[in-house]
């Protein structure tokens, strides 16, 4: 069983958009600054043929606020800074009371070569 802590993270708007050249492009804005309590952090790795792939998931938990009920609505837009790395939301859930909103977001390393 892990150790719930509260961690100072930043929630980032991501913009997608298309440069002079046609290429796709991503810009990531700081939107602002708060804590969550930081639980169930798990690292993975899968080796395929070429490649080492490292994954890491964790559950980031927010007090339900209208900014977070925005994150929610729309999870592609969003992005959190935490330990210095950029994660994306893949999946939230909501408490029954709606207090409080946990976002299970993921963090892909650059592929490694074998």
């Amino acid at each position: 069983m892990s150790i719930a802590r509260y961690e100072n993270i930043i929630v980032n708007n991501v913009t997608n958009g298309i440069n002079d050249l046609g290429q796709y492009t991503t810009t990531i804005t700081e939107w602002f600054k708060t804590r969550a309590v930081v639980s169930d952090v798990t690292n993975s790795l899968r080796i395929s043929e070429r490649y080492r792939v490292y994954q890491d998931l964790v559950n980031l938990k927010l007090n339900y606020t209208p900014w977070v009920k925005q994150m929610v609505d729309n999870q592609e837009l969003f992005s959190i800074t935490w330990r210095e790395q950029e994660w994306r939301i893949t999946d939230c859930r909501e408490a029954n009371d709606r207090m409080s909103v946990t976002f299970l977001c993921y963090y892909n390393q650059p592929n490694t070569p074998v």
